[in-house]
């Protein structure tokens, strides 16, 4: 499914629910992010676990995956930006600002940038039913409780074998690619975001990738949403 296709699909079941006479307020389904170490390939997991709970649950509003690629995508581009905010009332756009403007890095050279960036990922989470990987979502979605945040970590030298099987990378060339990988999200998060990144305690789940294999991550995520959400999660 094309961006544009996922986010007409997610605005469309938005707009038919606010149009059915019932409408589901916003923050009520659940949302989930995916932190990772590099080269734990939260995709992966992320995908499989989009395809778990449209499976078992067959909720009426799919749930979607939105890697890096796409949420910059999405933010870059205007027309889809403004559809998604434009499924906000006005209080929560206020209040978005207003959270913004205290945890955002407001110094950057880039910061407007990073601003509708943020916008994007906020949105997807108050609606819900979303899986966001990485950009910081975890941090710009902590005071939303309906959100399940997932750590993926491993060790160093598992992530690099890892990387260098999925690029058919020499050992070597793969070891310098997660290393300057490691180095770009750090400076990432320190960079977007005034929280301290490293902190666990933004974390609900923290996985090691080295000790589960990806059907078992999201057979674990899935269970914990069962305990949070039980029979609702079924239904939402």
């Amino acid at each position: 499914m094309s961006l544009e296709a996922r986010i007409a699909a997610h605005v469309h079941a938005w707009e038919q629910t606010r149009q059915s006479g019932k409408p589901r307020p916003p923050e009520t389904l659940p949302f989930i992010t995916i932190s990772r170490e590099f080269g734990c390939n939260a995709t992966e997991v992320a995908l499989q676990l989009v395809e778990l709970l449209n499976e078992r649950c067959k909720p009426a509003h799919l749930w979607v995956a939105y890697d890096r690629e796409l949420l910059d995508k999405v933010a870059s581009e205007l027309r889809l930006r403004r559809d998604l905010m434009d499924t906000l009332d006005e209080r929560r756009r206020d209040e978005m600002s207003e959270l913004f403007e205290t945890i955002l890095n407001q110094r950057m050279d880039d910061a407007l940038v990073l601003r509708k960036l943020a916008e994007v990922i906020r949105s997807l989470a108050v609606h819900g039913h979303s899986v966001l990987i990485g950009r910081g979502s975890h941090l710009l979605t902590q005071d939303l409780k309906t959100g399940t945040h997932v750590g993926l970590v491993a060790p160093r030298d598992f992530r690099i074998h890892a990387f260098a099987q999925r690029f058919d990378l020499p050992p070597k060339e793969a070891a310098q690619q997660v290393a300057n990988g490691e180095k770009e999200r750090q400076r990432y998060l320190q960079t977007i975001c005034v929280r301290d990144p490293s902190r666990s305690s933004y974390y609900d789940l923290i996985i090691d990738r080295s000790r589960f294999n990806t059907v078992q991550i999201a057979e674990i995520v899935y269970l914990a949403l069962r305990q949070r959400f039980g029979d609702q999660l079924a239904c939402a």
